[in-house]
């Protein structure tokens, strides 16, 4: 069987890292589809590289392999994970990244990955999880790949949480354009939205599509369903001056 690996990173594209990472998969099995899903996801952005598995492995589906690489503490004695949610495979430093993979899940499983003594210290993505990720796309069972783990690492942001008719969650990711994605997502809201507020600001504009919106801001659900603050023509995070991390609330009617 040959599958596909969908590499996420935060290695930018200026050095040699990303290419490096693709030529470690296709050593480990030089059949398989490599897929740039990005690598420009912030330096050290979990939150954001959560979202963006969340979002390809919806895209690829059942069977894909993500190779997710953010990893601040590489070289540390956090874990490296690998992952099988509902079909789609997936490994990682057990940073939080794959959390969304894992809460949405109905079936799922993981295990911890071992580091050989030969992996540089440096480099786990390109020593460790990128032929992982190769061997799994090409048929390996997750089992096979390391010993049994309970749950990976949850970012506890991720999950919205509710106090009387607020809802209280963090921007996750600010994409290319400046719209800025929250932890709100549309099974989170079960009522109409009065309100979104963020430090230093707020809106009562809900809007179907960015055409709806003629100046200022608004929120709206994006195609991941996600509740996201958007401006028209230009960057809702510098008009609202927020960043990923960036607590927001959420008044229900």
């Amino acid at each position: 069987m040959t599958g596909t690996v969908v590499l996420i990173t935060d290695f930018g594209l200026e050095d040699a890292y990303a290419a490096e990472l693709r030529a470690a998969v296709w050593a480990a099995a030089p059949a398989v589809r490599c897929v740039d899903g990005t690598h420009l996801i912030r330096a050290g952005a979990v939150l954001s590289g959560a979202y963006a598995c969340e979002r390809l492995a919806r895209a690829f589906g059942g069977g894909t392999a993500l190779c997710a690489v953010i990893d601040p503490g590489v070289g540390s004695p956090r874990p490296l994970v690998g992952v099988e949610c509902d079909g789609v495979l997936a490994v990682a430093p057990d940073t939080g990244i794959l959390s969304y993979l894992w809460l949405d899940a109905r079936r799922r499983r993981a295990v911890r990955l071992e580091v050989p003594g030969s992996a540089s210290a440096t480099f786990h993505g390109r020593d460790v999880l990128a032929p992982v990720a190769a061997a799994l796309a090409s048929g390996e069972d997750l089992a096979r790949c390391g010993e049994t783990l309970e749950a990976p690492r949850i970012l506890p942001e991720l999950v919205p949480k509710r106090d009387g008719a607020t809802l209280r969650s963090v921007m996750v990711s600010v994409d290319h354009f400046g719209n800025c994605v929250t932890g709100i997502r549309t099974g989170d809201v079960a009522a109409t939205i009065a309100e979104v507020r963020w430090p230093g600001g707020g809106t009562r504009r809900t809007v179907r599509t960015y055409s709806e919106i003629d100046s200022g801001l608004a929120v709206l659900w994006n195609s991941a369903g996600h509740l996201e603050l958007a401006a028209r023509g230009t960057s809702a995070a510098r008009i609202a001056g927020v960043d990923v991390g960036a607590p927001v609330e959420v008044v229900l009617e």
